[in-house]
């Protein structure tokens, strides 16, 4: 087997590569194009496709070429995803949640949205419905939010998404848009949510965070339901009473 050997199999699974022997170095066309945009340790992603890193070694005529390339593992990953995600809404489960906001280091808003009146739409229409409606919100939620964001269901009727921004004015405005479209997909049903915002600094504690969130959920709720507000210190006594 030769170099040209070598390169013309890689090219053939459609890797990318890069071959070392000695100071020689080659490389696929694309090799650094795919390597822009690192996700998971070792893992890259390119045009909505990741790729794994993968280093190699043989022999050639008494030579050591040392050949790195790029496996897509898409389907592995998007398998792994899927097992991960709640069954119902298609969102992150709680554990993940709980595992991303441990990590969390970095300014974030965190809003937490309950559905309102949900008993009354298993109670009426059955729990196959509820599920139903769950999905729709769930699927609202993955349409308005970008990669960098993380949503999941927090627990029951309850979601939360952690909005990678500290622009407040924005987050409102796309909450108050799912609401809006989850009224109109849930057809005769009369959907809506209620919704509490915060913004996580790093001075607070993610706990703190989501019981600000809570609390001006709770106001919300106790103020007609059906609406997002951001949290203010005025809304702890409201809370209390």
């Amino acid at each position: 087997m030769s170099l040209e050997n070598i390169k013309e199999l890689l090219s053939k699974f459609n890797w990318e590569y890069c071959i070392t022997c000695g100071d020689n170095k080659y490389y696929s066309s694309n090799y650094f194009e795919f390597k822009k945009n690192m996700v998971y340790e070792n893992v890259y992603k390119f045009d909505d496709n990741y790729y794994k890193n993968k280093t190699k070694f043989i022999k050639i005529d008494d030579l050591e070429y040392k050949i790195e390339y790029l496996e897509n593992i898409t389907k592995y990953i998007e398998f792994i995803l899927t097992i991960k995600k709640d069954k119902i809404t298609g969102l992150a489960t709680r554990d993940d949640l709980e595992d991303y906001v441990s990590k969390l280091r970095k300014s974030s808003i965190f809003v937490l949205c309950d559905i309102d009146d949900f008993k009354k739409v298993n109670d009426n229409y059955g729990h196959p419905v509820g599920d139903q409606v769950l999905n729709i919100l769930g699927n609202i939620i993955k349409e308005n939010i970008r990669e960098k964001d993380f949503a999941g269901r927090y627990g029951g009727e309850e979601f939360l998404i952690i909005f990678d921004t500290d622009n407040v004015e924005i987050v409102k405005k796309r909450i108050d848009k799912m609401n809006k479209e989850f009224n109109l997909r849930g057809k005769n049903l009369n959907l809506s949510f209620s919704a509490g915002i915060s913004f996580y600094v790093e001075n607070k504690t993610i706990t703190e965070t989501i019981k600000e969130a809570d609390i001006a959920l709770y106001y919300v709720k106790r103020n007609g339901k059906n609406g997002s507000i951001v949290y203010s210190k005025e809304l702890d006594e409201s809370f209390t009473k």
